[in-house]
Parts: structure tokens; sequence; C-alpha cells
């Protein structure tokens, strides 16, 4: 598995066990793991097939999903969310599948930390999403339109949607340009200490975090209230 893949492994595997929805599963690995360990997996994909999966739904992430309310007490999308058109409409299908209280894990690169934010003042794009698709030609969503999605679009449309978010995760540190993280960190703690709003204060805390500064790759549970 991928770094980021064992990071939302580590996140589950000792969970209750129950059904999982691996939404672009890809090869499933991350549903695999899931199985080896007592979960019930269901893969669903648009452009690729897990080899030995039993409970398979070939599907298109911007559609519908086929699946009836209250299905699953987890849904995993790993490195997808930026190849789906409507961020809004995928993640309000997720919880439409999700059981009350159900578990929400995506992950997308992370283009807050401060190695991106660098690379978007040199190059005016984000390293993850070149206008330019170079290798992998026989990969059929490499030649999706790419949908860059931040942290802060993934918070707010959880919220609007029902998701208290939980925890958020970095995946692959990067210490590149680690001065422009102690500035980021100094600006951050001066807001911090004048900020009265405490949802404000959270979210300064969540920006200013290790995580989202230098993580390549971000990882976000959130949780269905009830």
């Amino acid at each position: 598995m991928k770094p980021v893949h064992e990071k939302i492994y580590e996140l589950l595997k000792n969970s209750d066990n129950g059904h999982v929805l691996d939404a672009a599963c890809g090869k499933g690995a991350i549903g695999s793991a899931l199985e080896n360990r007592g979960f019930k997996v269901f893969y669903a994909d648009r452009y690729d097939r897990p080899e030995d999966a039993k409970l398979f739904v070939n599907t298109d992430l911007n559609r519908f999903l086929p699946f009836k309310g209250k299905s699953f007490g987890t849904v995993v999308c790993s490195e997808s969310l930026q190849y789906i058109e409507n961020h809004n409409q995928i993640i309000r299908e997720f919880g439409r599948v999700l059981k009350e209280g159900g578990r929400l894990i995506v992950s997308f690169p992370n283009i807050l930390s401060v190695s991106s934010r660098l690379f978007f003042l040199r190059r005016g794009y984000f390293p993850h999403f070149k206008p330019y698709k170079a290798g992998d030609s026989y990969k059929r969503w490499n030649f999706i339109a790419y949908n860059p999605v931040s942290f802060v679009e993934v918070f707010q449309i959880m919220k609007r949607n029902g998701f208290e978010v939980r925890t958020v995760t970095g995946s692959g540190m990067k210490t590149k340009g680690i001065w422009l993280y102690a500035v980021l960190k100094a600006l951050y703690s001066i807001g911090l200490l004048f900020e009265k709003d405490k949802e404000r204060a959270e979210m300064i805390k969540k920006l200013s975090s290790r995580e989202l500064l230098l993580g390549d790759h971000v990882i976000v549970c959130g949780v269905k209230a009830g």
C-alpha cells in the first residue's frame, strides 16, 4: 500500500467490523487489507477493478451512487476527489449511504502545504495538478480534467452535509521550504491570540498544524451526525 493508504488503514483497522464502501477503489489496496481484518467491503470504480473483489460495482462517482441509504458504516474515498466534477454532490451522496454515526474518510493532494504554495508561486499551478499529463497514458483517468480541492473546501462541504470533522492527518511529510513553515506558524499563532470566536480559532489551529503545512497529502475523517 501507498503511505497514504497505510494511514487510512491504521485509522480503521481496530474499529468495529462492518460494511465499508471503498469508493474509487482502484486496485483495492485499502479494501483488501480491511477485508483481511473482517470488514465486508463493497468496491466501486469506473476505471479499474480489484482482481479478487467479490462485491464490485462499476459506477461513475459524478453520478448518484447505486446504493440504498444508510447502507454503510464507513466510506473511504482515497486520492480521487480531484477527479470528481462536483465535490459537494459526492460528499452529499456519501452522507446519504452512510448510517448515522458512520465515518467518511477522504484523502487528496494537499495544496495548502508550504511546498505546494511555493511551487504555485513559481509555476502558477500546484505540483499535483499540472496543466499537462505525461506518462501512464494507459490509465484512462489521466485524461480526466483535474478539479483541485483544499482542506478548507472539504471541511465546509462536510459541515454543510451533516458531518463533524474529527481528525486531520498528513501523509508524506516534506520539509522543503521549512522557513515558510516557521513564518506561517508564527503568523497563525499571532492570529490565534486575538481570535475570540471558538470555531474560527479551531480552524486556525487546523490550518497551522504540521499535518496541513508539511503533509504532501491530507486525510480527513468525518462522522455523520445523528
